[in-house]
């Protein structure tokens, strides 16, 4: 029987070629989970998303908790006002990307100004609560009763009128939001006319759904879209498909037994295209949260499995000498993750938290947004609009 072709007979510039490669795919699915932190987390100071944020994203459910829903564009401007922009947060709108914000920093504090851009914020979400012809009125009119829970919060001067009691809704909206989202703007939905932005500043129905085990699940705006998914689906699995392919074929050549070589060189693949399935299934009703919850699972696999792939094609690929080089890059590399973690990921995780859970509210300065003077504002109002911490000047 001929002897079969392994990866130690490559020559060397060929073995440092594969090598290369294979530690380039582990650093770039680690960026990945980086990602999913980013876009899919709550950036609450988890690392990863939770079944919770996965089930929300891919299914459009999140367990009712007897706070009512809230419109998608009160959803959008009440973000992490230091996150970027995303689908999911446009607080920064207000904040670091808004107009003039640089300038009046530097010419009057961090602090006084974020006050009056968070009071902006409060503002919005109040008119956002109003009812549906009291809102339509007050944006038509660019004049709504300045609320009492608003009334010693600082707001920006120019969105106030002259008797301090009236505000300037159809301004503010149009300075914070019109410059992307305006008639040809760089982003969509447009919001130029009322008509065009009263289905983000209406708030969704609230539609208990029974889910398995008894709970109760509310829709969420959170889900991504079907176009968003297809271009997803497109993009992993051409991408994916060739470097676990690759990497797959990698270990398929090393001198393990067949039994391993047969399992783990193509079961990336597979337990990636079981994920792709599941973003899917998971908008099924009833059994969706299920199959979201799978994704975890076989996101698991796929990783786990990834990982044994590149590090036992490394280590098969040389004889004594590589294997010693290799190990004392893996320390080195090990040494370089563990500064890492303690100088950037767990400060950063930490600050996460602590913004998550504070609520530094300047004393005397009300948190909980309620309606104008005379106007009736339904539940939602009550949801409050976390406060941006005042930096130092």
């Amino acid at each position: 029987m001929a002897a079969r072709f392994t990866l130690r007979q490559l020559p060397l510039p060929a073995k440092l070629v594969v090598s290369a490669f294979l530690i380039s795919v582990g650093v770039g699915y680690f960026s990945a989970l980086v990602q999913l932190h980013m876009q899919h987390g709550d950036r609450d100071g988890n690392p990863l998303p939770t079944p919770e944020n996965v089930i929300e994203h891919f299914s459009g459910l999140k367990k009712y908790d007897e706070v009512p829903p809230v419109s998608k564009l009160e959803g959008l401007i009440n973000g992490d006002p230091e996150g970027g922009f995303s689908k999911a947060n446009m607080a920064i709108a207000f904040f670091a990307k808004s107009t003039g914000y640089d300038k009046e920093v530097k010419d009057r504090g961090r602090g006084d100004v974020d006050r009056e851009r968070d009071g902006e914020r409060k503002l919005l979400i109040v008119w956002l609560n109003l009812p549906a012809d009291e809102r339509k009125a007050a944006f038509e009119a660019n004049a709504m009763p300045r609320p009492d829970a608003l009334a010693v919060h600082p707001l920006t001067a120019e969105f106030v009128k002259d008797d301090g009691k009236t505000v300037e809704v159809q301004s503010l909206f149009e300075a914070r939001c019109l410059k992307c989202h305006g008639e040809g703007g760089s982003n969509k939905p447009e919001m130029h006319t009322y008509a065009k932005l009263e289905p983000l500043a209406t708030a969704p129905a609230l539609d208990l759904i029974d889910g398995l085990g008894g709970e109760k699940w509310v829709r969420s705006s959170k889900q991504t879209s079907v176009e968003g998914l297809t271009q997803s689906t497109h993009a992993h699995l051409l991408s994916f498909s060739m470097l676990f392919g690759l990497t797959g074929l990698a270990f398929a050549f090393t001198s393990y037994p067949g039994l391993l070589r047969g399992f783990l060189g193509p079961v990336v693949l597979v337990a990636q295209l079981a994920d792709i399935s599941c973003w899917w299934l998971a908008r099924l009703d009833g059994v969706g949260p299920l199959f979201a919850q799978a994704i975890m699972a076989t996101g698991g696999v796929v990783g786990l499995g990834l990982s044994l792939q590149i590090v036992l094609s490394l280590f098969n690929m040389y004889g004594v000498k590589g294997k010693v080089v290799l190990l004392a890059i893996a320390l080195a590399a090990g040494g370089g993750f563990g500064v890492l973690v303690q100088q950037v990921i767990k400060p950063t995780l930490a600050a996460e938290k602590l913004r998550t859970r504070s609520e530094p509210a300047p004393k005397g300065e009300p948190v909980k947004p309620e309606a104008p003077a005379g106007l009736k504002a339904p539940p939602a109002a009550d949801a409050p609009a976390p406060m941006i911490p005042a930096a130092k000047d």
